[in-house]
């Protein structure tokens, strides 16, 4: 269908428990296939990866939040994540003479992340993170050496992407590697969009860079982000109407100051960013593809003017096979807390299904 002149896709809507409850007890059937199952069936086993896209809310940045920095790093070790793909970490440029420059401090904070958390961050001496426009920056952290049931995960020599506002011109920025798993390819991409133009303007924007990193070449990829704005996603009901995946989560509350952002000039929400990769971009949402219900990542965090919302998103992109996304899940309170404003996204992929 059409959405302001761009086609989105729709998707039928069936279960609507989560991915990976629905794949557990599935799993358990003998009378259900294999794509349905996921984990194993008859003859099938799948081998699974799992990625996780986090939030980590202006990590190392204040020296006063140690605590809280501890608290995500654990939060990160128990997602038992292959590869993470994390947002915020924080670096500034240079206070006082003798102090390290903004790019340096940014990879020195993301090595520390990567050992706090017993996971790899660079590949021959090169750190694997893209530098914001600010003081927010994005990395892609994974895990060496291998691991029973698992592929061995090996980033590929000179596929790293970085994209900065300079000279890309993010409002913060986009990093691509390319991960050879035991001779299979998969691009995964990480980064961050503006929080106070995540539509039309800056996002938009955005979103041709992120597809330009993700669609260049025959590697199909999965790509995670705090887009800061809800997604475009259309779902058929059974009546054989349709409704948005992601309501208006604005509809019927009170209006504050931190709103003003997400609408466009006709003071409708602003869903462009995410028209563009799920349209002309052919981004496909992973929470459609696994068939989860809608879950917000965002909105328990003391301080949050936002109502609830799903701002942080997992994509495939076009070429990826469907029948790889075996699951997806939001992971809340009970292993988050208040360590970080949004909850992290984890989608399990069958790498046996990838190219």
């Amino acid at each position: 269908m059409a959405f302001n002149g761009i086609f989105v896709p729709k998707v039928a809507v069936a279960d609507r428990r989560s991915g990976l409850e629905r794949d557990r007890t599935l799993a358990k059937d003998p009378r259900v296939g294999p794509r349905a199952a996921g984990h194993a069936c008859g003859r099938y086993r799948a081998r699974v990866i799992r990625l996780a896209s986090v939030n980590a809310f202006k990590l190392y940045g204040d020296p006063a939040d140690e605590a809280r920095f501890a608290h995500v790093e654990e939060m990160i070790r128990r997602t038992d994540a292959d590869i993470v793909a994390v947002q915020e970490i924080v670096a500034h440029p240079p206070k006082n003479p003798g102090d390290p420059g903004k790019r340096d401090l940014a990879k020195l904070r993301v090595q520390r992340l990567a050992h706090a958390v017993g996971l790899r961050c660079d590949i021959d001496g090169e750190v694997m993170c893209a530098l914001g426009g600010g003081n927010h920056h994005a990395a892609l952290l994974w895990r060496a050496g291998a691991r029973a049931g698992k592929a061995t995960i090996t980033p590929v020599t000179g596929k790293i992407g970085r994209f900065e506002r300079v000279p890309a011109g993010m409002w913060h920025s986009f990093v691509t590697a390319v991960f050879d798993l035991d001779g299979k390819k998969l691009r995964v991409g990480n980064g961050q969009l503006s929080h106070v133009d995540p539509g039309i303007g800056w996002g938009w924007a955005d979103a041709g860079q992120v597809m330009r990193a993700m669609n260049g070449d025959e590697i199909a990829g999965l790509v995670a982000a705090d887009w800061n704005g809800v997604g475009a996603t259309k779902v058929m009901l059974n009546d054989g109407g349709e409704t948005d995946y992601d309501p208006d989560p604005y509809h019927g509350i009170a209006w504050h100051p931190d709103h003003a952002y997400q609408f466009d000039e006709y003071g409708r929400l602003d869903r462009s960013a995410a028209l563009r990769l799920e349209g002309p971009g052919r981004f496909r949402d992973c929470a459609r593809i696994a068939n989860v219900p809608w879950k917000p990542t965002t909105g328990r965090f003391p301080g949050d003017k936002h109502p609830p919302r799903r701002i942080d998103r997992w994509y495939a992109t076009h070429h990826f096979p469907d029948d790889a996304v075996i699951g997806l899940d939001v992971l809340g309170a009970e292993l988050v807390g208040h360590c970080t404003d949004h909850d992290p996204l984890v989608v399990e992929v069958d790498e046996t299904k990838l190219a």
